[in-house]
């Protein structure tokens, strides 16, 4: 049966987080809260400790419905994808065709399925990170670019900015000024830290096996992108190794203001404020001490003020 389509995501390093930086979980948790999944009656979205889930609600009974589900679930891997740039919080995820139930009884939230199997035993086999679709669900994809990774999978590109400069430049870079004049990469900004990030990572981060992750997420990049990414390589990752200087100044000053704002979203939540020893009214969580568990990096006890990102990706 092909009648749901679901996407998978393992949130990595979350037993990290949760003994050294629980704050961190909170953020995780915070951001989850806003994916744009939850604004759509279309699907449901389930998460529980590292993992998310989310499902058509009505099984798909035609190739329209298979193709309208198959773009939105990965449009929802995109956002949060986007979301978590530059919060040194990463996933691995999956689509996959498949029978999926979900439903509740006056205690147990009920779910199972072969999909949820299939997804849960091949997600943990793959050393990357990003979204990988199964060959059921390629079939009806029409907006992502791929990559073959096995004879089941294949690596979805969710940083479509790359691809959108990457045909108006044919390789050739900086992008001349005219190649950029209507704006046909505004999150671009976005897009290239995450590639910093994961260079960086696939060099420097402590454990082989992780470094393993990164440095397949980076591979396919380069495979795709190879001038690009030497160009940004041998820049530094400066936005001016794409394009004339300035060019993408407004989108960077919005990346960073993003990345702070995120870094910030979990504070005020009653998880944050029981790491810190506080406890919100109405909270029915224990209050932990204050200091063991809590991370020392910055201080987290303000509420950001900017609005969510608005634009669509």
């Amino acid at each position: 049966m092909t009648d749901r389509i679901l996407l998978y995501i393992d949130i990595l390093g979350f037993s990290e987080m949760t003994r050294k930086d629980p704050r961190k979980v909170a953020r995780v948790y915070a951001i989850l809260n806003r994916l744009n999944s939850h604004q759509h009656d279309s699907f449901k979205t389930i998460v529980f400790s590292d993992t998310v889930l989310v499902y058509n609600v009505k099984p798909a009974d035609s190739d329209a419905d298979r193709e309208y589900y198959v773009w939105y679930l990965t449009e929802f891997a995109e956002h949060l994808h986007h979301m978590l740039t530059g919060q040194d919080i990463y996933f691995r995820a999956i689509l996959v065709a498949g029978d999926f139930f979900h439903y509740r009884l006056d205690n147990v939230e009920c779910f199972f399925g072969g999909a949820l199997i299939d997804a849960y035993n091949s997600e943990k086999d793959i050393p990357s990170l990003g979204l990988f679709m199964d060959t059921t669900c390629a079939r009806y994809n029409q907006f992502f670019r791929l990559a073959p990774f096995s004879d089941k999978f294949s690596f979805v590109y969710l940083n479509r900015h790359l691809e959108y400069l990457n045909q108006r430049c044919m390789g050739k870079y900086p992008a001349h000024a005219g190649a950029l004049d209507d704006n046909p990469t505004p999150f671009l900004p976005w897009q290239v830290r995450f590639l910093h990030d994961i260079h960086n990572q696939m060099r420097n981060h402590p454990s082989p096996h992780v470094r393993t992750k990164f440095l397949t997420a980076w591979d396919f990049h380069y495979k795709r992108y190879p001038e690009m990414l030497q160009a940004l390589v041998q820049q530094g990752f400066s936005l001016n190794a794409l394009g004339y200087e300035g060019a993408w100044d407004e989108e960077k000053n919005a990346m960073e203001k993003d990345i702070k704002f995120f870094k910030r979203i979990g504070s005020g939540t009653d998880l944050s404020m029981t790491i810190s020893g506080k406890k919100s009214e109405g909270s029915t969580l224990p209050v932990t001490q204050s200091g063991k568990n809590a991370s020392s990096s910055g201080n987290d006890s303000s509420s950001p003020q900017r609005p969510a990102p608005s634009r669509k990706l």
